[in-house]
């Protein structure tokens, strides 16, 4: 692997040249070079399916020799033949079940390069358990834990001991439910908030060692397992909280979104980033608005809004006109931009 160099201390951020005036008016900073993670090595866990096969296409495409692993060997080889078919050949897989610590270990080790250094790993492997407190059992509850914290823990750990000595990335794969939780997704809620934690805490310990650590917090998308849970009310809910959504054909994200953004956070380009929480969502994990006053627009800027949102359903009745100018919320009032996603969302 070539010799990184840190792009804080490079000309390309923007200090000046040595012959300029010390007092003069600072560089100008270029464009960044396009992200490359050429010689670099790379582990995803959970790469067969879903966001983690879309993350290893990503860092693939990005240049990294790229390793998989899970516990089903032939979704591992299906997965790496449609990489290859689709311009990735080269990614190689490792069966590995994230709850056994040896065969985490054994797979960061596969996945280093020959001098046994790893530059990047994607705690991505992942499930959930549905159901309520007031049934779930002990057995119940371990299944996301085990998985999605413990799992994360080891991967973070051994890929932690394979970057000491040149330092590397590592990102988390949590979810917009460890801050929104879902109703009856407890465990899955509960164990991705420690998800974030453990990120938090890994980054705070591992700096010293050059090591990054950073997670991303996907909201809901169009991978094999949402399919199976995408019910029209569960659409009707995602695309009532998703921002971005509203004029989109599916409120479901593409996994190849979280690819790109495990590939920044992989990158040079984001050296002085850790211990830090993306979420990849289309606004989702925004907090629900507290109210939705269009009406009151409307009545002030009326042909703006109209030119702007078009108009409103069935325009303004002189009741919702008058209360608008007092700033009080009314009933029956226009539904204009937003009044729809609110009740939904009530």
């Amino acid at each position: 692997m070539s010799e990184r160099t840190d792009p804080r201390q490079s000309p390309a951020v923007g200090t000046p040249p040595a012959d300029s005036p010390a007092a003069g008016p600072p560089a100008v900073c270029p464009a960044p070079p396009v992200l490359s993670l050429a010689g670099r090595t790379a582990l995803v866990t959970g790469g067969g399916t879903g966001i983690g096969k879309a993350i290893a296409a990503a860092l693939a495409a990005a240049g990294a020799r790229v390793t998989i692993c899970g516990p089903d060997a032939g979704v591992l080889d299906a997965a790496c033949a449609e990489l290859a078919a689709a311009g990735l050949p080269g990614v190689r897989a490792v069966d590995a079940d994230v709850t056994d610590e040896s065969r985490i270990a054994a797979a960061a080790e596969a996945a280093a390069a020959e001098d046994g250094h790893l530059d990047i790993a994607v705690a991505n492997a992942g499930t959930a358990m549905p159901g309520s407190l007031l049934h779930l059992t002990t057995e119940h509850w371990m299944v996301p834990l085990g998985v999605n914290v413990l799992g994360t823990a080891h991967t973070v750990k051994h890929a932690a001991r394979l970057m000491r000595t040149r330092g590397g990335a590592i990102v988390t794969v949590s979810s917009i439910s460890a801050a929104r939780p879902a109703a009856f997704m407890n465990g899955y809620s509960v164990s991705k908030a420690a998800v974030d934690e453990l990120t938090r805490c890994a980054a705070a310990e591992l700096g010293r060692f050059g090591i990054r650590v950073n997670g991303v917090r996907p909201g809901w998308m169009a991978t094999e397992s949402a399919a199976a849970a995408t019910t029209p009310e569960n659409l009707a809910i995602m695309r009532a909280g998703t921002p971005l959504a509203a004029g989109a054909d599916s409120p479901l994200g593409d996994p190849a979104d979280v690819g790109r953004a495990v590939v920044f956070l992989a990158s040079d380009q984001a050296s002085w980033i850790t211990g830090q929480l993306l979420g990849v969502c289309g606004g989702s994990s925004l907090p629900p608005p507290s109210g939705d006053f269009a009406h009151a627009a409307r009545f002030l800027f009326a042909d703006e809004m109209d030119r702007d949102f078009g108009p409103a359903d069935g325009g303004a009745s002189p009741d919702a006109s008058s209360d608008a100018a007092t700033g009080a919320p009314t009933t029956g009032a226009a539904s204009g931009v937003g009044a729809d996603s609110v009740s939904r969302g009530q």
